[in-house]
């Protein structure tokens, strides 16, 4: 009896055992996956889970109902990065079908008058059928600007960089804004000191830059205004400014400038033309280049957009 007892109380023993060993592998388990999705949570640059150290994540050991709290912490702010996505891409497509829509209907309704009136003089079919060529130029525009920032942002389009006399492309700039700044009299110049301007960059997109900030400045001028394009070489770099007295822009505005699509005033802008998305293209190039794009701007007395290339010396 007694052996008979011995046996039982051993296979009792080596049961619990057994049990305990596959209860504390599975719980063992269980935490190790947890561990391995809060530090891959951990590793996303984009997640931050509110743990101060890595380390201290991987040298503790979690107990099931911190894993579980720190998951769900991980789930929700994942969940609300999503929402954000979310609400970012429809506000972008809200913006673009109505970038869109507006020369599409002006397009539309100059052709429908054309249709709906044979006997329209000369004059006014002239004057509508110009209209709708300007609308039909600017929806050309936008496209093109949409395809292009949609390139930069997704790192399709690439950069050829080269050395090139900067001092150069800014009197090229100037000179092909002179139609433009005459209809308001503005007087556009380049400031530099000097004439070694040399910098290691992509010179077609740097001009496409200089171009949109000196256009914006005379398109936003006052009436017999000014603009200056100044350069000043630091040795290191080159220190590029595009300065006018214009009107300005308000200070609640001046951290959403480079958005796309944002206007400050968009009854003025759309009057003017353009995309809306010239200074974001402009961000986009200058941050390619591994510099950055300011803005320094008084309401009603001018603005200045400035920006830095990588300076060449050439003796």
């Amino acid at each position: 009896m007694s052996n008979l007892y011995l046996l039982l109380l051993v296979i009792l023993v080596i049961t619990l055992m057994v049990v305990g060993f596959l209860w504390y592998r599975r719980e063992h388990l269980l935490l190790n996956k947890l561990k391995e999705i809060l530090l891959k949570e951990e590793n996303d640059e984009n997640v931050d889970l509110g743990f101060e150290e890595t380390t201290e994540l991987r040298a503790e050991p979690l107990n099931p109902e911190q894993a579980i709290e720190a998951l769900s912490v991980a789930r929700k702010r994942e969940f609300e990065r999503m929402n954000m996505l979310e609400n970012y891409r429809r506000d972008y497509i809200g913006n673009v079908a109505h970038e869109l829509k507006t020369p599409i209907f002006a397009i539309q309704g100059y052709i429908d008058a054309v249709f709906e009136d044979p006997g329209m003089d000369r004059e006014t079919l002239e004057l509508f059928l110009s209209k709708a060529s300007k609308n039909s130029a600017r929806l050309a525009q936008i496209t093109s600007d949409l395809d292009m920032i949609t390139k930069y942002e997704s790192g399709f389009l690439t950069l050829h960089m080269d050395d090139f006399d900067l001092l150069q492309l800014a009197h090229e700039v100037v000179e092909s804004m002179e139609l433009q700044a005459k209809e308001k009299n503005i007087s556009v110049q380049v400031v530099a000191l000097g004439d070694n301007y040399w910098v290691h960059a992509d010179r077609s997109r740097i001009s496409q830059v200089l171009t949109n900030l000196v256009y914006n400045s005379i398109r936003y001028g006052k009436q017999d205004g000014h603009t200056r394009l100044r350069l000043s070489n630091t040795l290191e770099k080159i220190i590029i400014e595009v300065a006018d007295n214009g009107i300005g822009i308000p200070q609640e505005h001046q951290s959403r400038i480079f958005e796309r699509f944002y206007r400050v005033d968009k009854h003025r802008n759309r009057a003017t033309g353009g995309s809306g998305l010239g200074l974001a293209i402009c961000k986009h190039i200058v941050e390619a280049h591994g510099e950055i794009i300011g803005l320094m701007s008084t309401e009603g007395a001018g603005s200045v957009f400035s920006f830095s290339l990588k300076s060449v010396r050439k003796d």
